[in-house]
């Protein structure tokens, strides 16, 4: 029997919110939903969906499906870099051998890419999971992402940095130490303990 999406979602959803809980992390900033968006190319409505208890996102077709979420990754990664839409849309025209006004209207989510398209476009845009990143229902999507999170939130042992960081609510930081030698996160959260406490003298 194959397991529902839905269910496993759900799953790691609470697992999430027990370890945000138990570091005493910033529910809100941890589960971004604009940041969410942006890394799986689904909607910022399907993903306040999916995140609300017993949430259940109308059926969408797989062209639909995936004409959106090239379209939402396309404009992701503009935003990120800072590049103009020519020239991007100049080297997809070259990558999968196509004309650019055909690029722009790929990239632009009004044209249904075919299957060799697909796979030329994970590959230009370097996303992991090939041409699943465009076609996988919404729930596996998400899923995915949220327990990537979890494995950075609790897989390896919390260093000094990431104490640090947990103790004054930044998420981001403590994920990126986590990454760090435990001599590096010494140093790191000795330097910045310094900085904070050298601050708080110069106001008394």
């Amino acid at each position: 029997m194959s397991e529902n999406p839905s269910e496993t979602l759900s799953n790691t959803l609470a697992r999430l919110e027990e370890r945000i809980a138990e570091a005493r992390l910033d529910r809100a900033e941890v589960l971004d939903v604009q940041g969410l968006s942006a890394r799986t190319a689904l909607t910022e409505g399907e993903i306040q969906a999916l995140l609300t208890d017993g949430a259940r996102l109308p059926a969408d077709d797989i062209e639909g499906r995936i004409r959106r979420r090239v379209r939402i990754l396309h404009e992701t990664r503009l935003a990120a870099g800072g590049r103009k839409r020519g020239e991007v849309c100049k080297e997809i025209a070259d990558a999968l051998s196509i004309s650019p006004e055909w690029a722009r209207q790929l990239l632009l989510g009004k044209k249904m890419p075919n299957v060799p398209d697909l796979t030329a476009l994970a590959a230009y845009f370097d996303v992991e999971q090939g041409t699943g990143f465009f076609t996988d229902p919404a729930p596996v999507v998400l899923n995915r992402e949220l327990r990537r999170l979890l494995k950075d939130l609790g897989d390896a042992e919390e260093g000094p940095l990431v104490r640090f960081a947990t103790r004054h609510g930044v998420v981001t930081l403590a994920l990126r130490g986590r990454q760090l030698t435990p001599r590096k996160q010494e140093a790191l959260a000795v330097m910045l303990e310094g900085l904070l406490s050298g601050g708080e003298e110069t106001e008394r």
